[in-house]
């Protein structure tokens, strides 16, 4: 969704409240209870009744949404309805707000993308587009140029031992040293985090995502540091991303791109990267 509605699905990944929070100013009757209810299932996605059942691993959409996105975070929801419909070129089809949030199911939750006409799509859409209300609806602006792409090309087996001890210092206390999560904060690798096929699974994206959030509550890491944490991070085992595992048969799927299939080894190759280069394990 906007900027990295990635997109996008990590870190802490955020410590997320025991309930959700009522909105305030919300349109009367079934509209403003939609909207109330998208609010709910972003904070809660996991245990919500509505939508668990799509979801394959350990985490919720306020992970990497934090505050439901209403915030102005990388991965905020303030400027993403206004920005839909859009040319997508991971589906090679122009798609909608709705499209975009079943997709993420099957991304960054790793389990079944929902219809787009489901209850659990159409209110976290009325949600995000309340948010969004009284913004003309335009094309993506042209995104501000990312130093990460040319770190990520120029990524040494330095850079991932340094981003294995930035996240021993500023993450493993409540990710875990195994980064498999502690208690409310999330998995960030692992079978019960982001599968390869997620937004976040970039590593540039994970990057800009982890500058603007983490650590939680006190972001100050540089943009190198920001860097080496999200190359260590992506290059840890995580599930596979098989696009045909994830679609429902029958279900319609707005994409000319049919056949996907994701690994971190891919998602390294891609990048003139190796698991075993950064590593050290060869030459």
């Amino acid at each position: 969704m906007r900027k990295l509605f990635i997109t996008t699905f990590l870190f802490s990944l955020a410590n997320l409240p025991a309930a959700a929070q009522p909105l305030q100013g919300l349109p009367p009757g079934p509209l403003g209870a939609a909207i109330q209810s998208g609010h709910d299932l972003i904070m809660q996605t996991g245990t919500n009744a509505a939508s668990k059942g799509y979801i394959g691993n350990a985490l919720t959409c306020a992970n990497c949404h934090t505050n439901a996105g209403n915030n102005d975070h990388p991965g905020n929801f303030l400027n993403t309805a206004s920005e839909y419909p859009s040319f997508s070129p991971r589906e090679g089809a122009v798609i909608t707000l709705e499209d975009r949030i079943a997709n993420c199911f099957m991304r960054s939750m790793n389990g079944k993308r929902p219809s787009t006409d489901s209850a659990v799509v159409v209110d976290m859409a009325a949600y995000i587009d309340w948010l969004d209300r009284d913004k003309k609806v335009e094309a993506l602006a042209t995104p501000t140029p990312s130093p990460y792409p040319a770190m990520v090309k120029a990524a040494t087996a330095a850079d991932y031992a340094a981003g294995q001890t930035l996240y021993k210092q500023n993450c493993a206390a409540c990710h875990g040293a195994n980064g498999a999560g502690m208690g409310s904060f999330p998995p960030v690798w692992g079978a019960r985090s982001y599968n390869a096929g997620a937004g976040l699974a970039n590593i540039a994206k994970l990057a800009t995502w982890v500058k603007g959030n983490m650590p939680l509550g006190n972001p100050h890491l540089s943009e190198q540091q920001a860097f080496q944490v999200a190359l260590y991070v992506d290059t840890q085992p995580r599930p596979d991303f098989v696009l045909q595992d994830h679609l429902p048969p029958g279900q319609a799927y707005n994409a000319k791109v049919r056949s996907e299939t994701d690994s971190v080894a891919s998602n390294l190759k891609k990048a003139g990267l190796s698991a075993a280069t950064l590593q050290g394990q060869t030459p």
